[in-house]
């Protein structure tokens, strides 16, 4: 499914009547007072400040603004919207029949007003939102500019079959479900039924429920206000009402999401003491019931695991480990060449731990164990040794020079005479040669095979 949004600030004092004096006032029945039509089409709705008898009057009336309301009511923002769906024969679910300039072909036009009530700390540029007339009390301030904004909206909506490679027209929700309705997409029991899900969902992603259900708190402008039921606000931006429509149509793709979720999922909430909300649903008795148990959707509360997978990766990576395992000695012992084995023991005795073992014997300090030839280790665990003493060689008498290899065991205290360092134990194709130092005093073992 496909669904278009397109929105734009209309000048509303185009359309509005001038101020009739003496009429009835509906909110609180109090006196009479005057009012401000804006024909924008005929309502079922009219002018909610007064009684219907006085809004016939004026059969093109869709919102008004009386008097009373400028004088007490307290809101920042008061939303209203009018929808008028397009080729909708029922005539229904539209709240009015637009006038020739916004009847707008192959898409369903929704008007909301928004009437306020907020005084601004700076001026605000943007069309729909525009305050630019300072306030007399508080010059600090800023009021809007007209009594009355409205934002036009339409709504366009498209199903395809990918099969078929069939679409319906970019258009209005109840003409699309017309065309689908006559055949022109071949659907199947099952893409019907799916198509009937999406379909009632796409119904309630309308803008006109939107202000319905959120009220006054659908604008994103009450973000900006000084807090909770004040008229007070920051100035806002110059594309304000762009922000206001992407917020919309975000808004409606949301619902849209929900409702396909709910069809398989409902929730389950009281409606009144003893009667919760799955006892109010209807059943299908179509293929629309077997997408219940068909239908899937993504949850943060669900992980999608792979058992293939799984065997796949300990399966491979055991054989890998294994392989490893075996074929290194194979490789070394079996295969390997004198000039490729020599090679080899050059490559692990020039290796940095080596040559740090090498270091500290002809400083005397051993013995070491050198079975794994990249990490050799001291033979005697828990050693302790002694720094020794920082001095420069120009500090030290010429007497007390020891010769080159003359070392100094720190955890023994004595002289170590003959501190020669030992090379990697060599393994020569045939033989396993294990060599222990003790003092710069090589002992070999080897066993031959």
């Amino acid at each position: 499914m496909r669904r278009v949004t397109q929105c734009a600030p209309i000048n509303a004092e185009k359309y509005a009547t001038a101020w009739k004096s003496n009429v009835t006032e509906a909110y609180a029945g109090g006196p009479n007072t005057t009012v401000k039509y804006y024909q924008f089409g005929e309502s079922k709705r009219g002018c909610e400040g007064v009684p219907w008898n006085e809004t016939s009057k004026t059969p093109t009336t869709t919102f008004c603004v009386t008097q009373y309301q400028k004088d007490n009511f307290l809101d920042a923002y008061n939303l209203l919207a009018n929808t008028a769906y397009y080729k909708n024969e029922s005539d229904l679910a539209s709240d009015f029949k637009p006038i020739p300039d916004f009847q707008v072909p192959d898409a369903d036009v929704t008007l909301i007003q928004l009437f306020r009530k907020a005084r601004y700390t700076g001026k605000v540029d943007d069309p729909l939102f525009n305050a630019s007339v300072p306030d007399p009390d508080f010059k600090q301030y800023f009021l809007p500019s007209s009594d009355l904004a409205v934002l036009g909206c339409t709504e366009q909506y498209q199903f395809c079959n990918i099969g078929f490679d069939k679409c319906t027209s970019l258009t209005g929700l109840y003409d699309a479900r017309h065309q689908v309705d006559q055949g022109d997409l071949s659907l199947t029991p099952r893409q019907d039924a799916a198509y009937k899900v999406m379909w009632k969902a796409a119904w309630t992603m309308a803008l006109q429920w939107s202000t319905t259900v959120y009220g006054n708190n659908l604008l994103l402008a009450r973000d900006w206000q000084f807090r909770t039921g004040s008229s007070t606000s920051s100035p806002l931006p110059a594309y304000q009402w762009q922000l206001e429509s992407w917020n919309l149509h975000n808004l409606s793709l949301a619902v849209f999401q929900r409702r396909v979720n709910e069809f398989a999922a409902p929730e389950d909430f009281e409606i009144r003491p003893g009667l919760p909300s799955l006892k109010m649903i209807e059943i299908p008795n179509d293929s629309t019931l077997e997408i219940c148990s068909q239908q899937k959707v993504r949850s943060n509360e669900h992980h999608a695991v792979s058992v293939l997978g799984m065997v796949i990766i300990l399966v491979v990576g055991s054989i890998l480990i294994f392989l490893d395992w075996a074929i290194e000695p194979f490789w070394f012992r079996r295969l390997t060449t004198h000039h490729g084995l020599a090679k080899k023991i050059d490559w692990i005795n020039t290796g940095m731990l080596q040559l740090h073992r090498q270091t500290l014997e002809t400083r005397g300090i051993g013995p070491w164990n050198v079975k794994d030839s990249e990490f050799p280790v001291l033979s005697k665990r828990f050693e302790k040794f002694s720094p020794v003493d920082a001095r420069s060689d120009s500090d030290i008498p010429l007497r007390n020079v020891a010769d080159e290899g003359q070392g100094q065991y720190a955890y023994r205290s004595e002289l170590y005479n003959g501190g020669t360092y030992s090379a990697v134990p060599t393994h020569t194709p045939g033989s396993d040669v294990e060599q222990q130092h003790v003092l710069g005093d090589d002992k070999v073992r080897g066993n031959r095979i």
